[in-house]
Protein backbone atom coordinates (compact mmCIF):
# COMPACT_ATOMS: atom_id res chain seq x y z
CA UNK A 1 0.00 0.00 0.00
CA UNK A 2 2.54 2.73 0.84
CA UNK A 3 4.45 1.26 -2.20
CA UNK A 4 1.13 2.30 -4.34
CA UNK A 5 0.73 5.90 -2.58
CA UNK A 6 4.59 6.57 -3.57
CA UNK A 7 4.45 5.80 -7.02
CA UNK A 8 0.98 7.91 -7.23
CA UNK A 9 2.67 10.44 -5.61
CA UNK A 10 5.74 10.78 -8.02
CA UNK A 11 3.62 10.36 -10.66
CA UNK A 12 1.68 13.48 -9.45
CA UNK A 13 5.01 15.14 -8.97
CA UNK A 14 6.30 13.96 -12.94
CA UNK A 15 2.93 15.79 -14.33
CA UNK A 16 2.89 18.86 -11.82
CA UNK A 17 6.75 19.54 -13.28
CA UNK A 18 5.99 20.06 -16.51
CA UNK A 19 4.69 23.71 -17.15
CA UNK A 20 1.33 24.69 -18.94
CA UNK A 21 1.21 25.23 -22.05
CA UNK A 22 -0.30 28.96 -23.22
CA UNK A 23 -3.30 28.91 -25.87
CA UNK A 24 -3.77 31.02 -28.24
CA UNK A 25 -6.85 31.63 -30.95
CA UNK A 26 -6.64 33.94 -33.61
CA UNK A 27 -8.95 35.57 -33.85
CA UNK A 28 -11.44 35.16 -30.71
CA UNK A 29 -14.36 36.70 -32.79
CA UNK A 30 -15.37 34.89 -36.43
CA UNK A 31 -17.78 34.35 -38.38
CA UNK A 32 -19.45 30.82 -39.01
CA UNK A 33 -17.27 30.83 -42.81
CA UNK A 34 -14.27 32.03 -41.20
CA UNK A 35 -11.34 30.56 -39.73
CA UNK A 36 -9.82 30.74 -36.89
CA UNK A 37 -6.29 29.19 -35.87
CA UNK A 38 -5.74 27.47 -32.01
CA UNK A 39 -2.11 27.34 -30.91
CA UNK A 40 -0.68 25.05 -28.05
CA UNK A 41 2.70 26.99 -27.30
CA UNK A 42 4.61 24.73 -25.13
CA UNK A 43 7.74 25.61 -22.66
CA UNK A 44 10.78 25.82 -25.15
CA UNK A 45 12.90 23.47 -22.61
CA UNK A 46 10.44 20.75 -23.40
CA UNK A 47 10.56 18.16 -26.06
CA UNK A 48 6.78 17.64 -26.49
CA UNK A 49 5.33 14.46 -28.43
CA UNK A 50 2.14 15.95 -29.24
CA UNK A 51 -0.85 18.28 -28.17
CA UNK A 52 -4.26 17.51 -27.51
CA UNK A 53 -7.31 19.65 -27.92
CA UNK A 54 -11.13 19.55 -27.04
CA UNK A 55 -14.17 22.05 -26.07
CA UNK A 56 -15.86 23.17 -22.98
CA UNK A 57 -13.63 21.43 -20.47
CA UNK A 58 -15.11 17.65 -21.81
CA UNK A 59 -12.06 15.98 -22.43
CA UNK A 60 -13.80 13.96 -25.35
CA UNK A 61 -13.72 14.27 -29.27
CA UNK A 62 -9.97 15.25 -28.45
CA UNK A 63 -8.18 16.71 -31.81
CA UNK A 64 -4.59 15.41 -31.67
CA UNK A 65 -1.76 17.63 -33.13
CA UNK A 66 1.57 16.89 -33.68
CA UNK A 67 2.40 20.62 -34.79
CA UNK A 68 0.85 21.81 -31.78
CA UNK A 69 -1.70 23.81 -34.22
CA UNK A 70 -5.29 23.71 -35.67
CA UNK A 71 -6.78 25.87 -38.12
CA UNK A 72 -10.76 25.45 -38.07
CA UNK A 73 -13.51 27.15 -39.61
CA UNK A 74 -16.62 28.49 -37.63
CA UNK A 75 -18.98 26.08 -38.64
CA UNK A 76 -16.28 23.42 -37.47
CA UNK A 77 -15.47 24.57 -34.54
CA UNK A 78 -19.63 24.55 -33.50
CA UNK A 79 -19.84 20.59 -34.59
CA UNK A 80 -16.91 20.18 -33.26
CA UNK A 81 -18.33 21.91 -29.53
CA UNK A 82 -21.83 20.51 -30.64
CA UNK A 83 -23.07 24.27 -30.03
CA UNK A 84 -24.84 26.74 -32.39
CA UNK A 85 -24.02 30.27 -33.46
CA UNK A 86 -23.96 32.46 -31.53
CA UNK A 87 -21.56 31.07 -29.03
CA UNK A 88 -18.60 31.29 -26.92
CA UNK A 89 -16.93 28.09 -27.10
CA UNK A 90 -13.94 27.03 -24.30
CA UNK A 91 -10.95 25.13 -25.72
CA UNK A 92 -8.64 23.82 -23.44
CA UNK A 93 -5.11 22.20 -24.43
CA UNK A 94 -2.05 20.37 -23.05
CA UNK A 95 1.00 18.32 -24.38
CA UNK A 96 2.32 15.26 -23.46
CA UNK A 97 6.24 14.09 -22.98
CA UNK A 98 7.22 11.01 -23.92
CA UNK A 99 9.62 9.34 -20.99
CA UNK A 100 10.86 5.63 -21.22
CA UNK A 101 7.70 4.79 -23.73
CA UNK A 102 5.23 6.63 -21.80
CA UNK A 103 3.32 10.01 -22.95
CA UNK A 104 3.22 11.45 -19.92
CA UNK A 105 0.79 14.66 -20.08
CA UNK A 106 1.02 18.35 -18.90
CA UNK A 107 -1.58 20.55 -17.07
CA UNK A 108 -4.51 21.57 -19.24
CA UNK A 109 -4.77 25.48 -20.58
CA UNK A 110 -7.88 27.52 -21.77
CA UNK A 111 -8.68 29.58 -24.29
CA UNK A 112 -12.11 31.14 -25.93
CA UNK A 113 -13.31 31.33 -29.37
CA UNK A 114 -16.42 33.27 -30.16
CA UNK A 115 -18.23 31.83 -33.22
CA UNK A 116 -21.69 34.09 -34.41
CA UNK A 117 -23.02 35.14 -37.79
CA UNK A 118 -25.73 37.70 -36.14
CA UNK A 119 -26.60 40.05 -33.54
CA UNK A 120 -29.67 40.56 -31.64
CA UNK A 121 -30.32 44.41 -30.95
CA UNK A 122 -30.34 46.03 -28.38
CA UNK A 123 -32.43 47.39 -25.76
CA UNK A 124 -32.09 51.25 -25.20
CA UNK A 125 -34.14 53.09 -22.20
CA UNK A 126 -33.84 56.68 -20.77
CA UNK A 127 -33.49 57.94 -17.51
CA UNK A 128 -32.85 61.50 -16.17
CA UNK A 129 -33.67 64.93 -15.03
CA UNK A 130 -34.68 67.64 -16.79
CA UNK A 131 -30.77 68.71 -17.55
CA UNK A 132 -29.15 65.50 -17.80
CA UNK A 133 -30.20 62.42 -19.15
CA UNK A 134 -28.97 59.15 -18.96
CA UNK A 135 -29.71 56.67 -21.90
CA UNK A 136 -28.92 52.86 -21.34
CA UNK A 137 -28.24 50.57 -24.69
CA UNK A 138 -28.29 47.11 -23.27
CA UNK A 139 -26.18 44.22 -24.96
CA UNK A 140 -27.92 41.16 -24.88
CA UNK A 141 -24.76 39.10 -25.80
CA UNK A 142 -24.36 35.75 -24.66
CA UNK A 143 -20.62 35.34 -26.13
CA UNK A 144 -17.10 36.23 -24.39
CA UNK A 145 -16.26 39.34 -26.95
CA UNK A 146 -15.67 42.67 -26.44
CA UNK A 147 -17.73 45.33 -28.55
CA UNK A 148 -18.16 49.08 -29.91
CA UNK A 149 -21.12 50.65 -28.78
CA UNK A 150 -22.66 53.65 -30.25
CA UNK A 151 -25.71 56.47 -30.28
CA UNK A 152 -27.59 57.79 -33.31
CA UNK A 153 -30.07 60.24 -33.88
CA UNK A 154 -32.97 59.30 -36.24
CA UNK A 155 -30.73 61.10 -39.21
CA UNK A 156 -27.98 58.87 -38.66
CA UNK A 157 -25.55 61.77 -36.82
CA UNK A 158 -23.74 59.86 -34.41
CA UNK A 159 -23.19 61.10 -30.84
CA UNK A 160 -21.35 59.05 -28.82
CA UNK A 161 -19.10 55.68 -29.24
CA UNK A 162 -17.87 53.59 -26.24
CA UNK A 163 -15.36 50.45 -26.43
CA UNK A 164 -16.79 48.19 -23.65
CA UNK A 165 -15.24 45.27 -22.65
CA UNK A 166 -17.66 41.91 -22.26
CA UNK A 167 -19.21 41.69 -18.30
CA UNK A 168 -18.54 38.07 -16.62
CA UNK A 169 -21.80 39.02 -14.64
CA UNK A 170 -23.40 38.78 -17.87
CA UNK A 171 -25.45 41.93 -18.14
CA UNK A 172 -23.74 44.34 -20.83
CA UNK A 173 -24.37 47.83 -20.62
CA UNK A 174 -23.54 50.79 -22.95
CA UNK A 175 -24.05 54.64 -20.24
CA UNK A 176 -24.62 57.44 -22.50
CA UNK A 177 -25.05 60.69 -20.52
CA UNK A 178 -25.89 63.69 -22.62
CA UNK A 179 -27.98 66.98 -21.52
CA UNK A 180 -30.67 68.03 -22.79
CA UNK A 181 -29.51 70.88 -24.62
CA UNK A 182 -27.23 68.71 -26.84
CA UNK A 183 -30.62 66.95 -28.09
CA UNK A 184 -33.28 70.07 -28.22
CA UNK A 185 -33.59 73.09 -29.15
CA UNK A 186 -36.18 76.05 -29.59
CA UNK A 187 -37.10 74.69 -32.95
CA UNK A 188 -36.71 70.64 -32.13
CA UNK A 189 -38.38 69.43 -29.39
CA UNK A 190 -38.23 65.87 -30.43
CA UNK A 191 -35.57 63.33 -31.11
CA UNK A 192 -35.07 59.77 -32.19
CA UNK A 193 -32.47 57.84 -30.45
CA UNK A 194 -31.21 54.38 -31.02
CA UNK A 195 -27.95 52.46 -30.95
CA UNK A 196 -26.14 49.53 -32.03
CA UNK A 197 -23.29 47.68 -31.52
CA UNK A 198 -20.60 46.09 -33.12
CA UNK A 199 -17.71 43.17 -32.34
CA UNK A 200 -14.15 44.00 -32.89
CA UNK A 201 -14.16 41.21 -36.10
CA UNK A 202 -12.43 41.25 -39.70
CA UNK A 203 -14.70 41.82 -41.07
CA UNK A 204 -16.65 43.79 -38.65
CA UNK A 205 -20.08 42.52 -37.26
CA UNK A 206 -22.56 45.02 -36.23
CA UNK A 207 -25.94 44.69 -34.32
CA UNK A 208 -29.49 45.28 -35.97
CA UNK A 209 -30.80 49.00 -34.39
CA UNK A 210 -32.47 49.11 -31.59
CA UNK A 211 -35.63 50.01 -31.29
CA UNK A 212 -36.13 53.82 -31.74
CA UNK A 213 -36.60 55.63 -28.53
CA UNK A 214 -38.48 58.90 -29.03
CA UNK A 215 -37.19 61.80 -26.38
CA UNK A 216 -39.64 64.45 -26.54
CA UNK A 217 -39.82 68.01 -24.55
CA UNK A 218 -43.24 70.42 -23.81
CA UNK A 219 -44.07 71.92 -26.56
CA UNK A 220 -42.97 75.86 -26.52
CA UNK A 221 -45.83 77.44 -24.77
CA UNK A 222 -47.39 80.06 -27.31
CA UNK A 223 -49.11 83.48 -25.76
CA UNK A 224 -51.99 85.22 -27.33
CA UNK A 225 -52.98 88.81 -26.76
CA UNK A 226 -56.93 90.47 -27.82
CA UNK A 227 -55.10 93.81 -28.06
CA UNK A 228 -51.45 94.77 -28.45
CA UNK A 229 -52.29 99.12 -27.59
CA UNK A 230 -54.82 99.81 -24.79
CA UNK A 231 -56.12 102.75 -23.10
CA UNK A 232 -55.38 102.50 -19.09
CA UNK A 233 -59.10 101.99 -18.79
CA UNK A 234 -59.23 99.19 -21.12
CA UNK A 235 -58.73 95.25 -20.65
CA UNK A 236 -56.26 93.04 -22.65
CA UNK A 237 -57.24 89.47 -22.39
CA UNK A 238 -53.61 86.83 -22.35
CA UNK A 239 -54.12 83.22 -23.19
CA UNK A 240 -51.66 80.82 -22.62
CA UNK A 241 -51.64 78.05 -24.95
CA UNK A 242 -50.10 74.85 -26.16
CA UNK A 243 -49.93 73.40 -30.14
CA UNK A 244 -50.41 69.65 -28.59
CA UNK A 245 -53.66 70.10 -26.74
CA UNK A 246 -51.93 68.79 -23.23
CA UNK A 247 -53.26 68.97 -20.14
CA UNK A 248 -51.92 72.32 -18.66
CA UNK A 249 -51.45 72.38 -14.59
CA UNK A 250 -51.11 75.62 -14.29
CA UNK A 251 -49.67 78.82 -16.12
CA UNK A 252 -47.51 81.35 -15.42
CA UNK A 253 -46.83 84.85 -16.80
CA UNK A 254 -43.76 87.20 -16.59
CA UNK A 255 -43.49 90.56 -17.94
CA UNK A 256 -40.02 92.46 -19.24
CA UNK A 257 -38.74 89.12 -18.41
CA UNK A 258 -39.15 89.31 -14.97
CA UNK A 259 -40.01 85.53 -13.11
CA UNK A 260 -39.70 86.80 -9.53
CA UNK A 261 -43.11 89.06 -10.44
CA UNK A 262 -44.98 86.35 -12.56
CA UNK A 263 -49.03 85.90 -12.51
CA UNK A 264 -50.42 82.59 -12.28
CA UNK A 265 -53.60 81.46 -13.36
CA UNK A 266 -55.04 77.61 -13.19
CA UNK A 267 -57.32 78.58 -16.38
CA UNK A 268 -54.30 79.71 -18.33
CA UNK A 269 -55.59 83.15 -19.01
CA UNK A 270 -55.39 86.48 -17.58
CA UNK A 271 -57.39 89.65 -17.80
CA UNK A 272 -55.73 92.93 -17.00
CA UNK A 273 -56.38 96.48 -17.73
CA UNK A 274 -54.00 98.81 -18.78
CA UNK A 275 -53.52 100.59 -15.49
CA UNK A 276 -53.23 96.72 -13.98
CA UNK A 277 -50.39 96.33 -16.46
CA UNK A 278 -48.87 99.71 -15.43
CA UNK A 279 -48.24 98.70 -11.78
CA UNK A 280 -47.40 94.97 -12.90
CA UNK A 281 -44.16 96.73 -14.76
CA UNK A 282 -43.81 99.22 -11.81
CA UNK A 283 -44.59 101.76 -14.30
CA UNK A 284 -40.98 101.70 -15.86
CA UNK A 285 -42.45 102.18 -19.90
CA UNK A 286 -45.79 102.56 -21.52
CA UNK A 287 -44.40 99.33 -23.83
CA UNK A 288 -44.13 95.98 -22.19
CA UNK A 289 -43.33 92.57 -23.06
CA UNK A 290 -45.37 89.91 -21.40
CA UNK A 291 -44.23 85.75 -21.84
CA UNK A 292 -45.68 83.19 -20.47
CA UNK A 293 -44.82 79.01 -19.47
CA UNK A 294 -47.00 76.35 -18.12
CA UNK A 295 -46.52 73.29 -16.50
CA UNK A 296 -47.75 69.51 -16.41
CA UNK A 297 -47.63 66.90 -13.84
CA UNK A 298 -45.16 64.03 -15.52
CA UNK A 299 -44.30 60.94 -12.86
CA UNK A 300 -46.17 63.07 -10.00
CA UNK A 301 -43.87 65.97 -10.38
CA UNK A 302 -44.30 69.13 -12.28
CA UNK A 303 -42.69 70.02 -15.63
CA UNK A 304 -42.22 73.15 -17.03
CA UNK A 305 -42.64 74.43 -20.61
CA UNK A 306 -39.83 76.51 -22.56
CA UNK A 307 -41.29 79.79 -22.18
CA UNK A 308 -43.44 81.19 -25.07
CA UNK A 309 -42.26 84.15 -27.66
CA UNK A 310 -42.91 87.38 -25.78
CA UNK A 311 -45.78 89.64 -26.70
CA UNK A 312 -45.63 93.44 -26.52
CA UNK A 313 -48.28 95.63 -25.07
CA UNK A 314 -48.70 98.98 -25.00
CA UNK A 315 -50.39 101.26 -22.89
CA UNK A 316 -51.25 104.72 -23.71
CA UNK A 317 -51.62 107.47 -21.29
CA UNK A 318 -55.36 108.91 -21.19
CA UNK A 319 -55.89 112.64 -22.22
CA UNK A 320 -58.75 113.75 -19.78
CA UNK A 321 -57.67 117.28 -18.01
CA UNK A 322 -58.74 117.91 -14.32
CA UNK A 323 -61.25 120.34 -13.49
CA UNK A 324 -58.35 122.53 -11.58
CA UNK A 325 -56.67 122.38 -15.22
CA UNK A 326 -59.91 123.63 -16.99
CA UNK A 327 -60.27 126.35 -15.39
CA UNK A 328 -56.95 128.14 -15.67
CA UNK A 329 -57.28 126.81 -19.05
CA UNK A 330 -60.30 128.72 -19.80
CA UNK A 331 -58.89 131.58 -17.80
CA UNK A 332 -56.23 131.40 -20.37
CA UNK A 333 -58.47 131.15 -23.41
CA UNK A 334 -60.67 134.57 -22.02
CA UNK A 335 -57.20 136.28 -21.39
CA UNK A 336 -56.09 136.00 -24.88
CA UNK A 337 -59.74 136.08 -25.97
CA UNK A 338 -59.53 139.67 -24.76
CA UNK A 339 -57.61 141.88 -27.25
CA UNK A 340 -59.26 140.23 -30.07
CA UNK A 341 -62.66 141.79 -28.63
CA UNK A 342 -60.43 145.35 -27.97
CA UNK A 343 -59.27 145.40 -31.61
CA UNK A 344 -62.73 144.50 -33.24
CA UNK A 345 -64.30 146.99 -30.89
CA UNK A 346 -61.42 149.81 -32.20
CA UNK A 347 -61.98 148.95 -35.69
CA UNK A 348 -65.64 149.74 -35.23
CA UNK A 349 -65.10 152.81 -33.50
CA UNK A 350 -62.61 154.66 -35.64
CA UNK A 351 -65.61 153.18 -38.71
CA UNK A 352 -68.54 154.95 -37.14
CA UNK A 353 -66.08 158.25 -36.82
CA UNK A 354 -64.45 157.94 -40.08
CA UNK A 355 -68.06 157.82 -41.37
CA UNK A 356 -69.12 160.91 -39.08
CA UNK A 357 -66.53 162.71 -40.00
CA UNK A 358 -67.12 161.87 -43.78
CA UNK A 359 -71.13 163.25 -43.11
CA UNK A 360 -69.57 166.79 -40.94
CA UNK A 361 -67.73 167.01 -43.99
CA UNK A 362 -70.51 166.83 -46.38
CA UNK A 363 -72.74 168.64 -44.18
CA UNK A 364 -70.04 171.39 -43.95
CA UNK A 365 -69.02 171.17 -47.57
CA UNK A 366 -72.71 171.52 -48.17
CA UNK A 367 -73.38 174.64 -45.82
CA UNK A 368 -69.73 176.26 -47.21
CA UNK A 369 -71.85 175.90 -50.31
CA UNK A 370 -74.92 177.59 -49.25
CA UNK A 371 -73.22 180.61 -47.59
CA UNK A 372 -71.08 180.93 -51.08
CA UNK A 373 -74.48 180.61 -52.78
CA UNK A 374 -75.56 183.70 -50.54
CA UNK A 375 -73.26 185.85 -51.07
CA UNK A 376 -73.34 184.86 -54.46
CA UNK A 377 -76.52 185.73 -54.69
CA UNK A 378 -76.51 188.61 -52.33
CA UNK A 379 -73.66 190.24 -54.43
CA UNK A 380 -75.46 189.78 -57.80
CA UNK A 381 -78.53 191.27 -56.59
CA UNK A 382 -76.45 194.66 -55.18
CA UNK A 383 -75.07 195.04 -58.45
CA UNK A 384 -78.49 195.01 -60.10
CA UNK A 385 -79.67 197.44 -57.94
CA UNK A 386 -76.59 199.92 -58.52
CA UNK A 387 -76.66 199.46 -62.19
CA UNK A 388 -80.74 200.67 -61.49
CA UNK A 389 -79.53 203.47 -60.00
CA UNK A 390 -77.09 204.35 -61.82
CA UNK A 391 -80.20 204.12 -64.48
CA UNK A 392 -82.16 206.33 -62.87
CA UNK A 393 -79.64 209.44 -62.08
CA UNK A 394 -79.13 209.40 -65.98
CA UNK A 395 -82.15 209.31 -67.01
Amino acid sequence: MELFIFIVFQLLMEVQSYKSPTVKVSPDVIRESSSVKISCETPADVRVNQCYFYTNREEKNIKVSSSSELELTGVEVLRWAGVKSPESIYINCYYSVNEQGINKPSSHSPATVTVLDSLEKPFISVSGDDDQLSISCEIPLSVRADFNCSLYTEDDVLLYQHVSQWNQSGKNLCMFYVSRSELLTRSVNSRQLFCVYSLKTEPEIRSPHSDTYTFRDLPQAKLRASASVILETDTVELSCENTEDLKMEKCFFNINERESNSKHSSSCQLSLTGSQISVWSGGQNSSVRISCFYTVNLSQAQKPSAHSDPVTVTVNISTSISPQKTSQLDTVISSSETPVYCTTDLWFIVLVFTCVAVILSGVMGLICLCVFACKYFNVSLFIKQQIVSQSDVQE
